[in-house]
C-alpha cells in the first residue's frame, strides 16, 4: 500500500516512443495520400493530354483522307492504264464531251429562239444535233474492221477532230453578230436556211464527241477484259472528267447567250475541238500498227 503511484523512467521513455511511432505512422499516412492524389491528378492530366491528341490527330486523318484516297486511286489507275492514255481520256472527255459538245447542246435553244424558230422545229433540229450519238456502234464496228495505215482508232479519232473543226470554222464564217437580224429582215427562208446551216455545223461538232467517246470505250474496255481486277475506276474517271467539264462550261455558256456573244461562244468551242489533236496525233491512245 504505501507504494508510490509516479511512474517510473522507464515507462516514460516507453510511452515517448510509443507516441513518435504513432507521429511516424500518421506522417506516413499522409504522405501515402498526397502521392496517391498526386497520382490521380498525373494519371487525368496524362489522360487528357492524350485525349487531345487523339483528337487532332482524328481531325488530321479526315482532312487528310480525300488527298491521300485520290493518290491512291490514281496510282491503282496508272498501274493498269498508261498515263498516256489516261491524259487522252480526261482530254477528250473535259473538253469534248463536256466542254464543246455541252456547249453545242447548251447553246441550241437559245440561238434557236433568237431566229424565231418555233419549238417543234427545235426539237427537230436537236434530234438532228444528236444523230451522230445513234451511231456509235457503227463507228466502232468500222475502226475494228478497216484500220488505216495500220491503226484502228487513231486515223478515225484525226478524221473526226478534223470534222469538227470544219465544223466550227464555218460557224465563224456564218454566224457574226448581225447575222440573226439581217437574217430576220431577210424573211422566214432566210432564218430557216441559216439555222439548216447552223444544224449541220452542230452536228459536225457532235460527231467528233461521239467519235471520241466510242473509241475511248473500246480502249478502256480491252484493258478491262485483260484485267478483270481493274474494276470501274476508269468509268468514274472518264464520267467525272466529263462532269467537270460540263459544270464548267454550263458556268459560261448562259451568261454569255443571253448577252448575244455567240460568235465569242464559237471561238471558245473551236478551241475545244481542237484540245485532242495533239494527244491523238501522238499516238497516246495505245495501239500497235
Amino acid at each position: 500500500d504505501g507504494e508510490s503511484l509516479t511512474p517510473s523512467s522507464s515507462e516514460i521513455d516507453q510511452v515517448g516512443l510509443l507516441g513518435e511511432e504513432a507521429r511516424g505512422a500518421e506522417a506516413s499516412l499522409d504522405n501515402l495520400n498526397n502521392n496517391t492524389s498526386e497520382n490521380n491528378n498525373n494519371d487525368d492530366t496524362g489522360e487528357g493530354h492524350n485525349n487531345n491528341h487523339n483528337s487532332w490527330e482524328h481531325t488530321f486523318q479526315t482532312v487528310r483522307h480525300p488527298i491521300s484516297s485520290t493518290k491512291a486511286y490514281f496510282t491503282n489507275l496508272s498501274s493498269i492504264f498508261t498515263w498516256g492514255f489516261l491524259s487522252y481520256l480526261g482530254v477528250v472527255n473535259f473538253c469534248i464531251l463536256g466542254g464543246a459538245f455541252t456547249l453545242v447542246m447548251a447553246l441550241g435553244l437559245p440561238l434557236f429562239k433568237e431566229l424565231g424558230i418555233d419549238a417543234s422545229r427545235q426539237q427537230l433540229y436537236m434530234t438532228m444535233i444528236m444523230s451522230p450519238w445513234a451511231m456509235k456502234p457503227f463507228i466502232g464496228v468500222a475502226s475494228d474492221l478497216f484500220p488505216i495505215r495500220g491503226y484502228n482508232k487513231r486515223y478515225f479519232a484525226l478524221y473526226s477532230i478534223l470534222i469538227g473543226l470544219i465544223g466550227c470554222t464555218f460557224l465563224l464564217i456564218l454566224y457574226q453578230p448581225n447575222t440573226a437580224s439581217n437574217a430576220i429582215a431577210a424573211g422566214p427562208t432566210a432564218v430557216q436556211h441559216l439555222a439548216d446551216l447552223l444544224v449541220i455545223c452542230f452536228t459536225c461538232i457532235s460527231y467528233e464527241g461521239a467519235t471520241l467517246d466510242i473509241l475511248g470505250e473500246g480502249k478502256y474496255s480491252e484493258y478491262m477484259r485483260l484485267r478483270p481486277d481493274s474494276g470501274s475506276g476508269i468509268i468514274s474517271y472518264k464520267f467525272g472528267m466529263s462532269l467537270a467539264g460540263s459544270i464548267i462550261t454550263q458556268m459560261y455558256v448562259g451568261p454569255l447567250s443571253d448577252m448575244g456573244y455567240f460568235h465569242t461562244l464559237f471561238w471558245i468551242a473551236s478551241g475545244l475541238a481542237l484540245a485532242p489533236f495533239f494527244p491523238t496525233l501522238m499516238g497516246w491512245i495505245p495501239e500497235k500498227k
